[in-house]
Formats: C-alpha cells, sequence, structure tokens
C-alpha cells in the first residue's frame, strides 16, 4: 500500500509541475507582451472592451495573461490582436505551444520513463 501511495505523489508531483510549467510560459510571454506594450513597441488590440475598462493599470496585465494562454494553447479567439513587435513574439509562443506537448509524448513514447510505468501500475491495480 506504501508502494502505491508513493506511486500517485510521483503523479501529482509530474502533473504540478507540468501546470507550472505552463504557468511559467504564459506569466514570461504575458511580460514581454507588456513590456512592449508600455514601451510602444508593440501592442495588443482589445476589439471587444469597452474604453473605460482599458483604462485601468491592470487591464493590460489582465488582457495580456489572456493573450498568452490563448496564444500558447493554440486557442486564438480572434479578440485581440497583436500588432508591431508583439507579432513576432506571439508566432514564436505558438510555436512553443504546439512543439512542446509533441515534445513531452515524444519523450514519454520514445523513452518510457519509470513515472509511465508507474502509471501502468496504478491503473492496472484498479
Amino acid at each position: 500500500m506504501a508502494a502505491k501511495r508513493k506511486n500517485l505523489y510521483i503523479l501529482l508531483y509530474n502533473l504540478i509541475a507540468l501546470v507550472l510549467l505552463y504557468f511559467n510560459i504564459i506569466v514570461f510571454f504575458s511580460c514581454i507582451y507588456f513590456v512592449l506594450e508600455i514601451s510602444g513597441l508593440g501592442y495588443l488590440k482589445d476589439h471587444f472592451s469597452p474604453p473605460a475598462e482599458t483604462r485601468h493599470w491592470y487591464s493590460g496585465l489582465t488582457r495580456t495573461m489572456y493573450f498568452s494562454g490563448m496564444t500558447l494553447a493554440a486557442g486564438g479567439y480572434g479578440d485581440i490582436t497583436p500588432f508591431g513587435l508583439s507579432r513576432l513574439v506571439a508566432v514564436i509562443e505558438s510555436i512553443i505551444g504546439l512543439i512542446l506537448p509533441i515534445a513531452l509524448v515524444v519523450n514519454y513514447i520514445l523513452f518510457p520513463s519509470r513515472n509511465l510505468r508507474l502509471l501502468g501500475s496504478l491503473l492496472k491495480d484498479r
């Protein structure tokens, strides 16, 4: 029973690490978009926000976080459009968003790790 609990902790640890990896990527690119917007080298045009909402300092942060998350997840709803250098950053982020899941899956297929065997043993025991 202790081995099963340890395996579950390892699996949860890997899941939390993956979520934190994606969160860090989103925050990193969000900061880049925000700096580009402040410096005037690029900006994100929100097509559906009322003008009063865009005056607040935190609206830039929430807009860049939202755009970064949608770009990384390749969801892109089209409600925010990048201009200037933000377009280049968006392309780089979307490429990372497309390559990262593939790299993780290939890593587990080509190099089956101990954690994948642990997942199989957890599912087999049920």
